[in-house]
């Protein structure tokens, strides 16, 4: 649960970009993780990260391709080190897997296993795993990072999407006219 939610937050991901999803086999796309009359769609794969560290995933939403340096990911590493302390990953299979049953979780299961994670950590109840892509973006546009960077970074098709990602709105503009009168007074 925790490199998950550090895949998320850090890379900006969708839940099911990370955990993936259980769907029918009728379902278009192919898989080689079934159980039953399911298959696993969407989610991380050791075979997705290379022997550098970089990602190489294909999004569920837009199937937009994505390469990421895994290395600038602070709270992706620690995770990762803590699991393979050489950073020889496995190189098959999926990332995510809900430690009951060795399979990909099933999205009811990542949120009743995060909640108790969150719950045992303080988060408050009014914070859900969804906000992580969104306090991702924030917490981007916050650090001064380039809207059109972080509409990129979050595969977002249209900027506007990405503005009403990005929290804060009444605190940024009140920046931006603080910064425009101080240009004024220079002046």
């Amino acid at each position: 649960v925790a490199l998950a939610q550090a895949l998320q937050f850090e890379i900006t991901l969708r839940q099911k970009d990370v955990i993936g999803e259980w769907v029918p086999q009728s379902e278009r796309g192919t898989s080689d993780v079934i159980d039953g009359n399911s298959k696993w769609l969407w989610g991380l794969r050791w075979s997705e990260i290379d022997k550098n560290l970089i990602l190489r995933h294909t999004t569920s939403k837009r199937q937009k391709d994505i390469e990421v340096d895994l290395r600038l990911a602070p709270m992706v590493m620690e995770e990762l080190t803590a699991m393979f302390p050489d950073l020889v990953l496995p190189s098959s299979g999926p990332v995510i897997v809900y430690e009951d049953s060795g399979q990909p979780y099933m999205a009811h299961q990542f949120r009743r296993v995060w909640r108790t994670v969150a719950n045992a950590a303080g988060v408050p109840k009014n914070v859900y795993n969804m906000d992580s892509r969104a306090g991702a973006i924030t917490e981007a546009t916050d650090a001064g990072a380039e809207l059109e960077d972080v509409r990129h970074a979050a595969t977002h098709g249209d900027i506007s999407m990405t503005q009403r990602y990005s929290r804060g709105g009444t605190e940024k503009t009140a920046k931006v006219m603080r910064l425009r009168a101080e240009h004024l007074n220079k002046k």
